[in-house]
């Protein structure tokens, strides 16, 4: 990769990064826009559900985000959650791998957490 592409590469992770770590629900729903992936984790405290993700989609009309694998076939393992359900929000470097890594910790108002790693 040549030292302009490399420049360019780093300013759009710093970029996602500053935006990941000053998180939203309006960025939240921005995020749908980016062709972002990783993995995403729901937790009640007894069951938890792991799922990896290569699309966002935000659905105005019931204001709900999902996020699932589409592949050419279709689309598989979607998780959605309404955003109106959003108590707490946040965003920061993965600890353990902060290299490859932003998380967005969202806690719902039934108590259920979600961390969603993007792969930046």
């Amino acid at each position: 990769m040549n030292k302009k592409n490399e420049a360019t590469r780093e300013k759009a992770r710093q970029i996602l990064k500053d935006g990941i770590c000053d998180m939203s629900i309006a960025r939240l729903i921005q995020m749908s826009q980016f062709g972002l992936m990783g993995n995403i984790k729901l937790s009640n405290g007894t069951l938890t559900v792991e799922n990896v993700f290569n699309h966002i989609s935000y659905d105005v009309e019931n204001n709900a985000i999902s996020f699932s694998v589409e592949e050419s076939q279709g689309s598989y393992g979607a998780i959605s959650f309404p955003v109106d359900a959003i108590s707490e929000i946040s965003g920061c470097e993965d600890k353990e791998n902060p290299e490859e890594y932003l998380d967005v910790d969202i806690k719902l108002n039934d108590g259920m957490t979600i961390v969603i790693k993007i792969l930046y």
